[in-house]
């Protein structure tokens, strides 16, 4: 008899493990199959502000540049998991995308959920990823960490979730701003377009690894990178030939639900650093030089938005006043 319990208990136990622990093997292994294997985040304070925000909260916009890697031999078309800081005050996405490849600047925007209470956002990407093949993906999210009034700072953090290759980390100085500063020193520092810029770089993450950053600076007035950016003219030398670009506008509809822009610094270290804003919904060429070509209706409307903001910079008016003015610019 007792040979009998034995023998039933013996069967049960097996049972159970093949429906627990066996499971979660394959779960693991589905998990495994995609890798992050390259991510770079781009931190900017103060770059631009996002529609319905309130201007006299700075923002902080992150962005995550990164590739998966199929490492299997079948086809990956699961759900792809990256946790945010949802906890911040005023977070909110901005934009999660596919690039065909590192060059490409045609982004294929994804259908994304955000899970407040767990802290992170899920997609699943419309064009499976197949064996051995890289997905490309931007995350783009807003937040208001950033605490005081003139002597500003805040604090970022990443942890590791899955083992990375390689991880850089890139933070910008806000316009105009002055004492800037990081609590830990970068590998890399430059400045083009007269904005300072830090570049952090690690190899080999593991799981669970902390990558936090304490960054100070003063700053009087809430004009963003985005708003210096537009009355930016680059020096006429070669190395800044290829910075000639369209005017970069920043209006009421920037933001809008019905044409969501991707707003992306992407910053690549090759023989210089190139700024690239790629818009989901661009217009033929054919359209923009027409606009290039219009030359008093761009010069003027350059020269009205350079006088506004200096009243709002000097503090002539007051931050309704100034979108009110522009906005009447079109």
């Amino acid at each position: 008899m007792k040979k009998i319990v034995r023998g039933f208990v013996l069967l049960v136990t097996i049972l159970l493990l093949q429906l627990t622990i066996l499971p979660a093997n394959e779960a693991l292994s589905d998990k495994e199959a995609i890798v992050l294997t390259e991510l770079n985040i781009k931190i900017m304070p103060e770059f631009i502000n996002p529609e319905n925000w309130d201007y006299n909260i700075p923002s902080l916009l992150v962005g995550y540049h990164g590739t998966f890697t199929n490492h299997s031999e079948t086809p990956y078309s699961g759900e792809i998991k990256v946790s945010v800081p949802t906890h911040l005050p005023n977070f909110q996405p901005s934009f999660i995308a596919q690039f065909q490849g590192p060059e490409d600047s045609a982004p294929i925007e994804e259908n994304y959920t955000v899970n407040v209470q767990e802290g992170y956002i899920s997609w699943t990407p419309q064009n499976e990823i197949g064996p051995n093949e890289n997905y490309y993906f931007v995350l783009e999210y807003f937040s208001a960490p950033i605490e005081g009034v003139v002597d500003r700072s805040f604090a970022f953090e990443y942890v590791a979730e899955t083992p990375i290759n390689n991880l850089n980390i890139a933070v910008y100085a806000p316009y105009k701003a002055r004492n800037f500063q990081i609590d830990k020193e970068a590998d890399l520092g430059s400045m083009t377009f007269g904005l300072e810029f830090f570049m952090y770089e690690y190899t080999e993450i593991t799981v669970g690894e902390v990558y936090d950053l304490h960054v100070s600076y003063t700053k009087e007035d809430i004009v963003t990178t985005m708003d210096a950016l537009n009355d930016f003219s680059a020096p006429n030398d070669e190395t800044h030939a290829s910075f000639k670009q369209p005017e970069l506008k920043q209006d009421s509809g920037f933001f809008n639900a019905e044409n969501i822009i991707l707003l992306s610094l992407a910053i690549v270290f090759v023989g210089g650093f190139v700024f690239m804003i790629v818009r989901k919904n661009k217009q033929p060429n054919d359209n923009a030089k027409e606009k290039i070509q219009a030359p008093k209706k761009i010069v003027n409307k350059e020269e009205e938005l350079k006088k506004i903001r200096k009243l709002l910079a000097d503090g002539q008016i007051d931050e309704n006043t100034y979108k009110e003015k522009r906005a009447k610019l079109g």
